[in-house]
Formats: C-alpha cells, sequence, structure tokens
C-alpha cells in the first residue's frame, strides 16, 4: 500500500507541475479571458503539486519513525 500511496503522490506531483506549465504562457495575456481560463488550472495544479509533496512527506516521516 505503500508503494502505491507513493506512486500516487509522484504521480500527482508530475501532473501537477505539468498542468502548471502548460497554463504559464496564458497568464501573461492581455485578454481576461485568457487569464481566468488559465488561472484557475493555474491553481489547481499548485494544489496537486502541495499534495503530492505533503503525501510523501507524510510517508518520510512514518518511514523514519519506524526505523
Amino acid at each position: 500500500m505503500k508503494r502505491l500511496t507513493q506512486f500516487a503522490a509522484i504521480a500527482a506531483v508530475l501532473a501537477g507541475v505539468f498542468g502548471m506549465l502548460f497554463c504559464l504562457p496564458f497568464l501573461f495575456s492581455s485578454n481576461i479571458a485568457d487569464l481566468i481560463g488559465a488561472g484557475f488550472p493555474f491553481v489547481g495544479g499548485a494544489i496537486l503539486v502541495v499534495g503530492g509533496l505533503l503525501a510523501l512527506s507524510n510517508l518520510t516521516k512514518e518511514n523514519n519513525k519506524n526505523h
């Protein structure tokens, strides 16, 4: 179960980074529709990255406790 959680956390981090990089060019647009359309997925990608990093941190903390 730990390996599955670790894989899911890494996948969430990678998906979040990809989403943020994909939306980044649209955040510099002067069109308000582009800003709103790219802003929400950018924030969603940031949430995915933070969630994945927190999950990896918790797995590492549990691993250090057992040793």
